[in-house]
């Protein structure tokens, strides 16, 4: 059974998801009732056409990773491990609570000293509703999309599902002029 929160296919019979541990029992399982509530639990995150992501190494400098995320109007820099793997992501937060008033000399500060390890992650083809969840639960803005190495995809922001949701509304509400 397909999980309709993560996407995970488990095996037929399994109460609950073995990748995220949602409830997989017929009572428990939402059901979707309007259009919006469809494209949550339907939807894949594929479907907001996340960015491509800004990546750098671990020691990369801070200074480096900033004029970086300054030029290109962004955020976060996701930060890769052996193998291009995701390992870490820094963001304009983590900048204001682990830099900003310190004085460091951000030419020698590596991100791999001041990112937050292990970020949440999503794959291509999970749920809308699976990415907003865990950007909420977490209290995160960007949510990295990897592939199924690991591997930096895309990144999609919590301002990019509050848009396509805008649209799913407005379409919704919009009455049916056809004749």
């Amino acid at each position: 059974m397909q999980c309709p929160y993560c996407g995970y296919e488990n095996l037929p019979g399994a109460d609950a998801c073995e990748n995220c541990s949602t409830s997989l029992t017929r009572d428990d399982v939402p059901q979707a009732n309007t259009e919006v509530e469809r494209s949550l639990m339907q939807d894949p995150v594929e479907c907001l056409q996340p960015i491509r992501p800004l990546t750098v190494e671990l020691q990369t400098s801070l200074e480096e990773a900033i004029q970086l995320m300054r030029n290109h109007g962004i955020g976060c820099v996701l930060i890769t491990a052996e193998g291009g793997k995701l390992t870490g992501i820094l963001t304009e937060r983590d900048l204001l609570q682990k830099v900003a008033g310190l004085g460091l000399d951000l030419a020698r500060c590596v991100v791999g000293d001041f990112m937050s390890p292990a970020p949440e992650s999503s794959k291509p083809d999970h749920p809308l509703g699976y990415a907003l969840h865990r950007m909420i639960v977490s209290d995160i803005r960007y949510l990295p999309i990897v592939d199924s190495s690991g591997r930096p995809a895309g990144i999609v922001s919590s301002r990019d599902i509050v848009a396509y949701m805008a649209r799913h509304f407005r379409s919704a509400e919009e009455p049916d002029t056809a004749l």
